[in-house]
């Protein structure tokens, strides 16, 4: 099968999938109440069927032509107003920068650690290392941004010389002095252009302050969600070293007298780490699920937080739009793993 043909394929048998999910936000914000309802624009199911089902598309076809609405708070509450087309092309760049972030550490500390692991599965360091990547994975990600704050964010504990890092916030306001950038600013908010992911803007515009500070802001998300993912990545990997380990090609390698560093790494590797990157949306799923709290932990403005903040302001049509998003972005995540594994595994394709 032609990779063109594999795509096609994978991508229509996604289409359903974005319908159901469509449909099921349809049916859970359209039963929260009328009154609800019809400030934030959903169309509200009724008894007859043939109405249902007219509302139900009309609800399909405003959240793919980007009919999504706008947030409203009564006077004296704080949180997110104007339009949510606006606040998802700020929020969701951010959200997608710490992402970067956590997959790319995670990546570097679980291919070692994973192939440690599945080479040398006896002895106490292997059963030490196992433990805490064990401790890491089974324990909730906001309950470990939680220790991480208290360990090392600034001002939680007095005289505390580990306290180095913002406990909140993406930038520090002094780092921006008297006069902020106008890349930084948007109509009086920080809002950074032109990606709106400000490391990488402030790269761009050869601010490396700003970089920094915006960077040192980022070291205990990212913490929190490297530490939640990097368990389900080693022991995936560790699993495919383990299940290799014995196999015969593996015995045949060593009997020519190739050392064990060259059987591992030209032998075992490929076949350890392929099958693997089948089972990655896994990490994926737990990444995003994670990611909402742990943007709510340390009050940092992405995506994660706007669909709390939506939530808690009985905001449906928006909450139904961002998780629908979030929905969006599995998907295509899933396709993408799915074309790489392909391009990559022969056997796939025949």
């Amino acid at each position: 099968m032609r990779l063109r043909l594999f795509l096609l394929k994978r991508t229509l048998t996604s289409v359903p999938i974005l319908f159901g999910v469509i449909l099921i936000l349809f049916l859970i914000f359209s039963y929260m109440g009328a009154q609800e309802v019809y400030s934030t624009k959903i169309p509200i199911v009724s008894d007859s069927f043939f109405s249902s089902v007219i509302s139900y598309f009309k609800f399909v076809f405003n959240i793919f032509s980007g009919h999504w609405g706008y947030l409203s708070l009564p006077p004296g509450i704080q949180g997110y107003t104007g339009s949510v087309v606006f606040w998802v092309s700020v929020d969701f760049p951010m959200t997608f920068e710490m992402v970067l972030f956590s997959i790319a550490v995670a990546l570097v500390i679980s291919f070692p650690l994973g192939r440690y692991l599945g080479t040398h599965y006896h002895g106490t360091i292997s059963t030490l290392l196992r433990n805490l990547v064990s401790l890491g994975f089974a324990m909730p990600a906001y309950m470990t941004g939680f220790i991480l704050l208290t360990i090392f964010g600034k001002g939680v504990i007095q005289g505390n010389p580990l306290a180095v890092f913002p406990t909140s916030g993406f930038i520090s306001y002094n780092a921006l002095g008297l006069f902020p950038p106008k890349w930084l600013l948007s109509n009086g908010n920080l809002i950074s252009s032109p990606t709106h992911m400000i490391v990488f803007d402030a790269l761009i515009h050869d601010n490396l302050p700003i970089a920094w500070n915006a960077l040192i802001h980022l070291v205990l998300p990212v913490a929190t969600l490297v530490i939640s993912i990097t368990g389900i990545l080693t022991f995936m990997l560790q699993s495919g070293y383990a299940d290799n380990m014995g196999l015969e090609y593996v015995r045949n390698a060593r009997s020519k007298g190739l050392s064990e560093k060259d059987v591992i790494l030209h032998h075992v590797k490929r076949n350890a780490v392929l099958p693997e990157l089948a089972s990655s949306t896994i990490m994926i799923a737990y990444l995003l699920s994670n990611i909402v709290m742990v943007e709510y932990v340390f009050t940092y403005p992405g995506a994660g937080t706007l669909l709390i903040d939506t939530i808690a302001q009985h905001q449906y049509y928006p909450t139904s739009v961002i998780i629908f998003l979030f929905a969006v972005i599995m998907i295509v995540s899933s396709i993408i793993v799915d074309i790489i594994y392909f391009a990559k595994n022969p056997l796939v394709r025949n």
